[in-house]
């Protein structure tokens, strides 16, 4: 696959703290039973990245020679508002999916705080040359006259910082999709156009959710232009071709390990790094046995070491439907008529109909861009009958009545309504 073939290496932004155990699959365990030095955060942290990795592996068995990039946060940060609204068996599952191991209350909490730890300000901090911005934006879309319950729009508001606007997916679908389209290119400064492609909203659509990161750092130790030149790189097929690769030699943290070379990038502010694995043999047998434990155990074993760091420049974008992977790792309920996400309206009338995503990245001598943005679709499980017609165009009886008890108060019947 490309995207590591052009990397020679699996490249994880890490943004604030990494990952290492496993989450306890399908229950919410108490903030009591926590393994003591754990809080709410890292344990968010812990399944999200989980989550991360499970997705990764189902991406790469469909895109087996592509590049691949995507935001596991902003995939966990959508499908979280989502699951807030989902009871039963549907939340069950997709707690599971996501490794999301605490009570409701507490994952808010969880992801308020880390959105917190993560934001650096505002796209203007980006558009005006700061050496370090991360804004993340969070929508709730909602059909006009559709009523969601107070409870939920109040989490999702208060917990997520999510904008609330009503659209009119049943008689303007391309106008919301266009809207709901053009907030992601804002929240993006353009880097994610299209995330809603058309026919993917309809008059059925009652819902959306969105969540937008944007990610632009300078490099900590940045390469000179003047060092980058062609170099020959190494295909899947065994073939080469010349890329722009740059160069440098500083201290980095750097270490021979677990089958790979690791070498960490930091960015010049925050506490954002790319770390970069570079498999010592074939990457898909590498990808094979990856797993949330061994890049702990690699960014654990990372000290400074003089390093002559030769890597390519790139920037692409990729679109992933969500839908079937996350229905194969067990989130089949959710996506189906028998869906609860009854803490939306109160009703159990609600499904996931999509899930869309699309990521952009470009790396090149200053530092690293990168923006992502994902897309909950949700629609009505069941529509309204048909209206029965009955037209009233014959002689016909009619009663006044009094509903509690029965009782005919009038009553009469109409031969000719002109009379």
């Amino acid at each position: 696959m490309k995207i590591i073939s052009n990397l020679s290496a699996m490249t994880v932004i890490l943004l604030a703290i990494a990952s290492s155990c496993s989450a306890e699959e399908n229950l919410s365990v108490p903030e009591s039973q926590l393994v003591p030095g754990t809080d709410v955060v890292q344990e968010l942290v812990l399944g999200n990245n989980e989550f991360a990795l499970d997705l990764y592996e189902k991406v790469c068995s469909m895109e087996e020679s592509d590049n691949i990039f995507f935001s596991p946060y902003s995939i966990s940060s959508a499908l979280g508002m989502t699951w807030v609204g989902a009871r039963g068996q549907t939340a069950a599952e997709m707690a599971g999916v996501l490794h999301f191991t605490l009570p409701v209350e507490a994952t808010n909490r969880a992801f308020h705080s880390l959105t917190e730890i993560l934001s650096s300000g505002d796209l203007s901090s980006s558009e005006s040359g700061d050496s370090f911005t991360l804004s993340i934006s969070n929508g709730l879309w909602v059909q006009d006259g559709f009523n969601l319950l107070d409870e939920y729009v109040s989490e999702v508001t208060g917990y997520y910082s999510a904008a609330v606007r009503n659209l009119d997916f049943i008689n303007d679908s391309e106008g919301s999709r266009e809207t709901i389209n053009e907030w992601v290119a804002q929240s993006t400064l353009n880097r994610i156009l299209d995330l809603i492609p058309p026919g993917s909203l309809d008059e059925d659509t009652r819902v959306v959710l969105t969540n937008a990161v944007y990610f632009k750092a300078s490099w900590r130790k940045p390469f000179y232009e003047r060092s980058t030149e062609d170099a020959p790189f190494s295909l899947i097929d065994g073939s080469t071709i010349d890329v722009p690769m740059m160069n440098q030699t500083d201290f980095f943290n750097y270490v021979a390990t677990e089958g790979c070379e690791a070498v960490e990038l930091n960015y010049a502010a925050g506490n954002a790094s790319m770390l970069i694995l570079l498999p010592d043999g074939d990457l898909a047998e590498f990808e094979q046995g990856f797993n949330a434990d061994m890049l702990e155990t690699i960014r654990r074993r990372l000290s400074s070491c003089n390093v002559s760091l030769s890597m390519p420049k790139f920037e692409f974008s990729r679109s992933l439907q969500l839908s079937q992977l996350l229905e194969e790792l067990g989130m089949e309920t959710a996506f189906g008529s028998a869906a609860d996400f009854s803490g939306f309206t109160g009703s159990p009338d609600l499904f996931i109909s999509k899930v869309l995503h699309k990521a952009f990245v470009k790396v090149d001598e200053a530092g690293t861009e990168a923006a992502a943005a994902t897309a909950v679709i949700m629609g009505l499980t069941a529509m309204p009958q048909q209206p029965v017609q009955m037209n009233i165009d014959s002689p016909f009886l009619f009663f006044i009545l009094d509903r509690e008890s029965g009782s005919i108060v009038f009553m009469g019947r109409v031969m000719d309504p002109e009379a």
